[in-house]
C-alpha cells in the first residue's frame, strides 16, 4: 500500500520552529515527523512564519489542493492572538473557509488547538492573564470552526501540559523537540484508522548544550527580541490597555444595573 500524500499548512509551529536550535526548513517539526511515521508517499510543507488565519485561504490552500492530499495537517490562530486587531470571529470564519475548501472524499483533516504561550508566564500577571484570555478566545473560535465539519483536533494545551517546562523551545513560544514529537504522535493516532503508522515517531534529540543555546540566542534570539520590541511589545501593551477598558466598562455596567434595580 502506497503511503498517504500529506500536506501541511499554517504557521511557524507547523513549519517546525522549536524542533531543536536549527532554523526551521519545513522538514522538521510535528508535521514532518508525523509524515515520516505514516510513510508518506509525498510530503509538502507550505507553512510559513507569521501566517495568520486570514492568510491561509488565499496563499496556502490553493497550493495544498494542487497536491491532492490524503491528509492535511494544519495550525492557525497563534499569530492572530499576538496582533492588536485580533478577532475571534475572523479566526473562526477564516479557518472554516479553509476547512471547507480542503474537505474532500476520504481526506483526513487534522488541526491543533492552542496552548498558553510559555513566554507570557515570565511577564507581569496582568499581561499573562490578558494573553491567556486571548488564547481561550482563539480556541473557542477554532472549536466553533471545526464543530460542523469532519476535522480531528489535537488538544495542544492538554498534550503539552503533560511535558511541563520541557514542552517549550528556548524561545518559550514554540514547542520543544519533545513537544513537536508529542503533537506528531497525536496526529498519527488520529489518522490511524485510515492510515496506520509505518514506523514510530523518533525520540527527541539530546537537549542542546550551552554553546548551542548561546549560538541560537545570538543568531536568532537577540534579533527576534529587537524585532518584537518594535511590534509585539506595543501590541501586547495595547491588548492589556483594551482589557482594562473592557473590565472597567463591565464593572460600570454592573454598577449601573445594580443602581437601576435598587431604584425600581
Amino acid at each position: 500500500m502506497t503511503g498517504p500524500r500529506i500536506v501541511a499548512l499554517g504557521d511557524s509551529i507547523t513549519l517546525g520552529v522549536g524542533d531543536g536550535v536549527q532554523h526551521a526548513r519545513g522538514d522538521v517539526g510535528w508535521a514532518a515527523l508525523a509524515a515520516a511515521a505514516l510513510g508518506a508517499s509525498t510530503f509538502v510543507n507550505l507553512a510559513a512564519n507569521g501566517v495568520r488565519a486570514r492568510d491561509l485561504h488565499q496563499v496556502q490552500v490553493p497550493r495544498a489542493l494542487a497536491a491532492r492530499p490524503d491528509i492535511v495537517l494544519l495550525t492557525a490562530g497563534g499569530n492572530d492572538v499576538l496582533r492588536g486587531d485580533f478577532s475571534p470571529a475572523e479566526v473562526e470564519r477564516a479557518l472554516g473557509a479553509c476547512l471547507d475548501a480542503l474537505a474532500g472524499p476520504g481526506r483526513r483533516l487534522v488541526t491543533v488547538s492552542l496552548d498558553r504561550i510559555g513566554l507570557f508566564d515570565l511577564v507581569p500577571r496582568r499581561v499573562g492573564d490578558a494573553m491567556a484570555r486571548r488564547i481561550g478566545l482563539a480556541n473557542a473560535a477554532i472549536a466553533r470552526a471545526v464543530a460542523p465539519r469532519d476535522v480531528a483536533v489535537i488538544d495542544g494545551a492538554t498534550l503539552l501540559a503533560g511535558l511541563g517546562r520541557g514542552a517549550w523551545h528556548i524561545d518559550r513560544i514554540h514547542p520543544s523537540p519533545a513537544g513537536h514529537r508529542a503533537l506528531a504522535r497525536a496526529a498519527v493516532d488520529l489518522v490511524a484508522p485510515d492510515w496506520p503508522a509505518r514506523g514510530p515517531v523518533p525520540p527527541p534529540p539530546p537537549a542542546p548544550g550551552r554553546a548551542a543555546v548561546a549560538a541560537w540566542l545570538a543568531v536568532n534570539g537577540v534579533p527576534w527580541a529587537l524585532k518584537r520590541s518594535r511590534d509585539l511589545i506595543p501590541q501586547v501593551t495595547r491588548v492589556v490597555a483594551h482589557e482594562l477598558r473592557e473590565e472597567r466598562a463591565e464593572r460600570a455596567g454592573r454598577r449601573s444595573a445594580g443602581r437601576a434595580r435598587a431604584d425600581a
